[in-house]
């Protein structure tokens, strides 16, 4: 049976390693996570963009932070929709020089 003092990591393609388990309430950092005092970590959360897209689909660069629209003509597309919409335009363009 293994003590509880030490641990197994396992790596494809590695031997496993045996090592003895780390205190985490040690760290000389804890106090930034939540088993300290510190606030929880938001992933996905965007805090620092510069771009967007205007509604006419054309991207711009912007050092102000902006507010979203009250109201949007935004669309989501899913990847089949995106394909479908540039294969049109490639159609176009073909049939525009024909």
């Amino acid at each position: 049976m293994l003590d509880n003092r030490f641990a197994l990591l396992f790596i494809r393609g590695e031997r496993p390693v045996m090592d003895e388990k780390y205190d985490i309430l040690r760290h000389p950092h804890v106090k930034l996570t939540t088993d300290g005092s510190g606030e929880p970590y938001q992933h996905g959360e965007v805090d620092r963009a510069i771009a967007a897209i205007m509604p006419d689909g054309l991207p711009y660069i912007s050092t102000k932070k902006q507010e979203p629209p009250e109201e949007s003509d935004y669309e989501l597309f899913s990847d089949e929709e995106f394909d479908e919409y540039y294969y049109k335009l490639e159609e176009e363009k073909v049939n525009e020089n024909n």
